[in-house]
């Protein structure tokens, strides 16, 4: 019962961390079998972790109804809502990617049943929580993170996914209607996006950094800038199948929008370098769920990265995408450790010292994706 009522939407962020390194690990640009095998097994991993994490917060709804209103409520946990959509996400894209080869045609039917209730739930969350934040939440400038990102990115997690569906649909304008609906879902979310960017940006330059159990939250910049690159490759990949008098402009126009989103990505990933080094450097940081925003949002740029070398065949993009794995691979082994060390330490109720025991409300107060 003390794991149900004290159970956030945070937690979801290990599934979307775990579950992208499982595709990117499968989609790998000329990566050898055994790692193909080993992201399939890790995805069948993030089915059941993800699944867990539904039921713990379907249970949390049942028995502390007043708990969930609070995290509504709460002005830094109503942002995890956003992280529901994106973890289901990384199950929904295997069944399209790895499942055909394990399951057959019906893990196309099962990830199309999936993908509408998860755009469902992403569309929730990006009207839902802004609207609470204009109604009831108290926020400044000063207090701006990247955090802010979190409800407002499913849209266009969920746009690059139905990108992967689009081929699979029969009916022509059936796919008509998906393709411009990721479109519309991609809009829905990286303007919105960009607009937090820049305010993120005079709030750094006006105010500095944020406190140092929200050190790693700027890498949250890249997870909007690498979906972005997705949905937009996929559409131009789609384009042909769709609307074969406008392939040409679409795929161009995409493809030129993907590179210089890729160069901001780059921009912001040097900054979440020198930012997080800052704070090794300055500062004795604690570990806490906030250090999954090492992995979901590099994942996606890597895996952006992928469709632009994909779709040019440039070295760059090559060596970019086996550098950016390797380096998600590392983080991910590094933060999953330290989650397992952490839930060992709260489950055997450990306190050597008092500054290393986990108090009951730290996940709501240094939480961050």
């Amino acid at each position: 019962m003390r794991l149900i009522k004290g159970f956030t939407p945070n937690w979801f962020t290990a599934g979307m961390g775990t579950g992208i390194v499982a595709l990117d690990a499968y989609l790998l640009p000329a990566g050898p079998d055994w790692l193909r095998v080993a992201g399939t097994a890790l995805w069948f991993f993030n089915m059941a972790l993800v699944g867990a994490l539904v039921v713990l917060m379907g249970l949390r709804g049942m028995v502390d109804p007043r708990g969930v209103k609070r995290v509504f409520t709460d002005p830094l946990h109503s942002m995890f809502f956003g992280a529901i959509p994106m973890a289901m996400t990384t199950v929904v894209n295997g069944f399209f990617d790895m499942g055909p080869h394990l399951f057959g045609p019906a893990s196309y039917h099962i990830g199309a049943v999936l993908w509408v209730i998860n755009a469902a739930i992403a569309v929730a969350s990006g009207v839902l929580v802004p609207f609470l934040m204009f109604i009831s939440h108290d926020h400044a400038l000063s207090g701006m993170t990247a955090v802010w990102l979190m409800p407002i990115v499913p849209a266009e997690v969920v746009a690059a996914s139905g990108g992967l569906m689009l081929p699979h649909i029969v009916h022509t304008a059936l796919q008509q209607d998906l393709f411009v609906g990721t479109i519309v879902l991609w809009a829905f979310s990286v303007p919105m996006a960009f607009l937090l960017l820049g305010t993120l940006f005079v709030r750094l330059a006006l105010h500095h950094l944020p406190p140092r159990e929200l050190a790693i939250s700027t890498w949250i910049t890249l997870g909007t800038l690498g979906t972005g690159i997705m949905g937009l490759m996929l559409v131009a990949k789609d384009a042909p199948l769709v609307f074969p008098g406008l392939a040409g402009s679409i795929g161009g126009a995409a493809t030129l929008a993907s590179i210089i989103l890729w160069g901001l990505g780059i921009w912001w990933m040097v900054q979440s370098f020198l930012i997080t080094g800052y704070y090794l450097w300055t500062k004795t940081l604690r570990f806490n769920l906030g250090w999954w925003g090492l992995t979901f949002p590099l994942g996606v740029f890597a895996g952006g990265t992928d469709l632009l070398y994909h779709a040019l065949g440039t070295g760059i993009f090559h060596w970019a995408a086996l550098g950016f794995f390797i380096l998600l691979a590392l983080f991910w082994v590094l933060v999953a450790s330290l989650t397992a060390h952490h839930v060992t330490t709260l489950r055997t109720g450990r306190q050597a010292r008092p500054e290393d025991a986990p108090r009951a409300d730290e996940d709501a107060s240094e939480a961050v994706v």
